[in-house]
Order: C-alpha cells, then structure tokens, then sequence
C-alpha cells in the first residue's frame, strides 16, 4: 500500500471514529444545552470555523431561535428569527443562505432533520484559512449532523416534558392558590376584607400594583340601568373613569390589551394610568365585573396560564363581593324593616284600637294598610259625658311619607282638641298647620264631626274628603259635604260646617277611597255605586255587622288580592 493511500485510509478511519464519538457523546446526554454547545464546538473544530450558531425551529410560530451561539455579535442567544420556507433536505452554502444569517456572517448550513420532523439548522463561518469547504469536509458534517439529530431530538423531547412538568406544577400551584383563596373569600363577607385579599393575590401572584375592579349590579343609575362601580382599586386614580369610559368599559367582552399605538380607541386615558391589560369576568353567560391591571413589576408578558388564573381569580372576587353586596342589603332591609315595624307598632298606638264606648250610639271600625305603615288616619275621641268627636283623614301618597304626615295631623288635632275651638276654626288651624310644613304636592283630605247626644245633633266639617254617608232609618242616602278646600292647599282656606240630626236607627258610613277604589283583577274599582246600596240594604244590622258585610264584599270584589291597591279604612257609627 503506497504511502498517500496509507494517509487517506487513516484520515477516514479517524473521520469515522470522530463521527462515531460525537454521537455516542451526545446520545449519552439528554441535557440539551449540552449536545447542542458540543455538537457546535465540534462542527467548528473540525470545518476550522470561528463562528456557529445552531438554530431551533418553533412551528407554533414557524421562526427560528438561536438555542446556541459562538463568535457571532450580531445573533444573541434566544433571539427569535423569521427566516421563511426552508429546503430541509438541501446544504445551504454561500447565496443559499438566507439573508439574515448571510449578514450574521453564516456562510454554510445544514439542516437538522429526525424523521419527518424539522428540528432546526447548524450554521457555520467560513474556514479561518479562507480555503473553501471541501467535499470530504461536507460530507463529514452531514453525517455528523445526521448521526446527531436524533440526540437533539431526544433532548428537545425531555426539555419538553419538563417544561410539560413546570406547567403541571405551575397548574397544580395555581389550583391550590385558588382553593386557598376560594376558603379565604368565602369566609367572609366583609367587603373591606376581600377587597384588601384581592390586592394581595394581584400582588403576591403576579406582581401587579396597579388595578381597578369594577362590579356590575350593585348600583344603578337613574333609570334603573345596573351600571359598573368600583370596589377596588390601587396605583389609580378612580377620577380617570369618567362616563363615556365606563360606558366603553360596559361594553367589554373580550381581553384588551392597552399597548402603545395598538391601545384601542376609547382607552386611551386608561393606557395613560398604566393599565395595560382590560379583562372582563364573566358570571353566567354575562360580563359581571371588568378587571383592569397594570403591567407586571418584571416587566415580563402575562402568560396564557396566567390570564387563565386572572380569569379564575376575577369571577372568585366577584361573585365573594356580590354576595357581600347582597348581605349589606340583607341586613340593612331586615333593619328597615325593623323600623317599619316600630313605625308600625307607634302608629297603631295613635289610632284607637278599640272605640271607646258612647251612650246612644255603637260604633265599629277598620283599617288595613296597603303597606305596613298607612296614611290613613282615623279616630274617635271623648270630649265631654255629653259629646265625642269622629275624625278621618286621608293623606296622598302611601308608605312611611304619608304616615309621617298623618301623624303630623294626629297630634295637631289633639291639642286642639284640648283648647276646646270650634270645628271650623281647628280646621282652619289644621290647614295653616299643614300647609307650612309640607311640600306643595303633599295635601290631605279630611272630615271630623261632633255627635252631642242631648240633642242628637251631628255638627262636621268635610275637608275635601269622601262625603260621609248618611243612611235614614227609612233607607233614605245624604251625602254630608259641607266644608272646604281640602288641608295643604291655600294657607288661608276658611271653612263652614255643616249639621244633622240623627234619628234612632240612622247610620254614618265613614270611609277612605281605598274602600270605593278597590280594583278588581280586571281593573275595575268598587266604587260608591256598590258601597251605597250595600249599607241601605244593611242598615237595619249592628255597626259591626254592617262593617263586616262591606269588608266580605270588596274582598270578593278583589279576589282576595293579598296586597291591597290603597290603604282600607272605614268607621260605621249608628244611633241607638
């Protein structure tokens, strides 16, 4: 064997041998930062390269990354190139290599192929002798390259199953901050509390400072329009939500990123805050709260997995804040209630709640409340052994205002009452007395009347009020309507009473319009054409007898309606 044939069989052998120690290295390792600086070192030491870089192929984003770089300035490692459709089965040698990797000073590339499967490409400089590349050395370097593939492969799968695992202890991590957080939110339901543990979870978690969370359904606005509040903020001034941006906030059902020029129209002022990302929390199918954050104090992107526990985190908030929301409404609606009650209670103790017995006469009574406090007002007061007085009163308007307002009246006419005037000069009074003290749509309709058993008169004043129904022992029907303008009109109203005598037998029918307007389920009132035949076919019945009789039939007017149209009140009084 010549001497130049010698040489050449052992250049083989050791290209050979070479080839087979790199890949038996590299198989042996799954570190992949590892096979990827050995096989370049060894590209390089072989081709007398200065510089190389390998490159990883990313299909999600169909870019490559520079996963191992050497003497190259002008490529960083990690940095994400586009270098378009690439020819994996063809060298890349001088003009055939893309531009960008051309200007980095690459001058030779192979690509990195396992199965079907592009992994990527190693890019190499040219010789530092500035010979050109070889045929043996570019073969030597395909087989290199090809044996090492499957090393690349096999540790880019085990970089992806730890990175399978980070996410996997992340996710675990996640779920049990929010079990944790779930126990903490639903363990109270004091506002400022979950307020101050939603900023601590924005904190803790993600490092965010700054962020506003905004609640729809716990207020309104004027036309009964649930409308977005903010119940937690922190880094931003609240001045920054003005109306027409919470009207574009109401809007939002999709994640908005607020990023420079790509900040869409409308949230502009909040980009300017440091809002960054705008996200709404859905609850049932429907947007229930907007959470606006600002960027992360690493200042790295917020990840998909963390939107993800955004997401979870926004609607745990909402539906903790919503609940606490509705137990502050609770608590105060039991408290009003409470008070009404009271209210109740105090009101019915103005009233009498049995009419106080009267020689010559019998007397019976109601009074149902539309709601639990009326403004209706009857009563049945004792002057002397010789006379009694019958008031009632119908104030506008139901609820506590009217019986505020009804009180008002009450207590006026007891101390009149006590100064013994006559009944147009109290009623006089009673309207100055009204007048100064209410609005101008406040007024209260008004009859009262003095029975005096020696000489079986009735003297009364009606104040704009139903007129009093007198029923004759004989059935005959008068309406006692003298009086005057009804009380809170004119402050200077005057009044003319009236006066009848009753016989033996004779009945005084007393009611508010809540007896003759009574709706029936069709909206049909009772009205006084029912009420006056009623009481004359009656009127030879007791008083209580002929109450009962009028109550059973506007209850069967109405069906029984559980809550009444207005306030009920009647008092039947007949001589004996």
């Amino acid at each position: 064997m010549t001497d130049k044939a010698t040489e050449s069989h052992r250049t083989d052998r050791f290209d050979l041998r070479a080839i087979f120690e790199t890949s038996q290295l590299l198989s042996a390792s799954l570190d992949l930062e590892f096979v990827l600086s050995n096989l370049l070192r060894t590209a390089m030491g072989k081709l007398l390269v200065t510089k190389g870089a390998v490159l990883l192929f990313n299909p999600l984003h169909a870019s490559y990354r520079v996963a191992s770089v050497m003497g190259i300035p002008h490529l960083s490692k990690d940095e994400e190139l586009h270098l378009g459709d690439q020819d994996q089965s063809q060298i890349m040698q001088d003009d055939a290599v893309p531009e960008t990797l051309r200007k980095a000073g690459i001058r030779l590339v192979f690509p990195v192929v396992s199965g079907h499967r592009n992994i990527g490409m190693l890019g190499l400089g040219a010789k530092f002798t500035s010979e050109a590349f070889s045929r043996r050395e570019l073969e030597f370097m395909a087989s290199l390259v090809n044996m090492s593939a499957a090393a690349v492969h096999n540790s880019l799968m085990v970089e992806d199953l730890k990175a399978a695992n980070r996410d996997l202890d992340a996710k675990v991590q996640q779920l049990n901050t929010l079990f944790d957080l779930s126990q903490e939110f639903n363990a109270t339901v004091d506002r400022t509390s979950l307020v101050k543990l939603l900023a601590f979870a924005l904190m803790g978690q993600l490092t965010v400072t700054k962020h506003l969370f905004l609640v729809r359904g716990i207020s309104r606005d004027s036309v009964g329009k649930a409308t977005l509040q903010v119940v937690s903020h922190k880094g931003v001034r609240t001045d920054v939500l003005t109306p027409s941006l919470i009207e574009t906030l109401s809007a939002v059902t999709s994640l908005h990123l607020l990023d420079g020029a790509d900040t869409p129209a409308g949230f502009e002022a909040l980009a300017e805050a440091g809002i960054f990302l705008v996200l709404p929390v859905r609850h049932q199918g429907e947007t229930g709260a907007i959470m606006c954050l600002g960027r992360k104090m690493t200042g790295k992107p917020y990840e998909p997995d963390e939107v993800e526990f955004l997401y979870a985190l926004g609607n745990l908030a909402f539906v903790s804040l919503r609940n606490a929301y509705l137990v502050d409404e609770q608590i105060e609606k039991e408290r009003l209630e409470e008070e009404i009650r009271l209210a109740r209670t105090i009101q019915e103790g103005l009233q009498p709640a049995i009419l106080p017995p009267f020689e010559g006469l019998e007397a019976a009574s109601l009074a149902l409340p539309s709601r639990q406090v009326a403004g209706d007002y009857y009563d049945a007061i004792l002057l002397d052994e010789h006379r009694i007085l019958f008031a009632i009163a119908d104030v506008t308007g139901k609820g506590i205002p009217a019986s505020l307002l009804m009180s008002n009246l009450q207590a006026t006419l007891r101390i009149l009452v006590s100064i013994d005037v006559s009944l147009e000069e109290g009623t006089a009074h009673m309207n100055r007395v009204i007048t100064e003290n209410t609005g101008f749509d406040k007024f209260i309709t008004y009859f009262h009347g003095i029975y005096d058993r020696r000489d079986r008169s009735f003297t009364y004043v009606n104040a704009g009020h139903n007129p009093v129904m007198l029923v004759r022992h004989d059935g005959t029907l008068e309406l006692l309507e003298t009086g005057g303008l009804l009380l809170g009109v004119i402050p200077g109203a005057t009044y003319e009473k009236g006066r009848v005598i009753l016989g033996q037998g004779d009945i005084l029918a007393f009611f508010t319009d809540g007896i003759t307007e009574a709706m029936s389920p069709q909206g049909e009132e009772w009205g006084e054409e029912r009420l006056e035949p009623l009481l004359i076919e009656a009127r030879h019945a007791s008083a209580q007898d002929i109450l009962d009789r009028v109550r059973s039939a506007v209850a069967d007017f109405t069906e029984h309606a559980s809550v009444l149209s207005d306030d009920v009140t009647m008092l039947v009084v007949k001589a004996t």
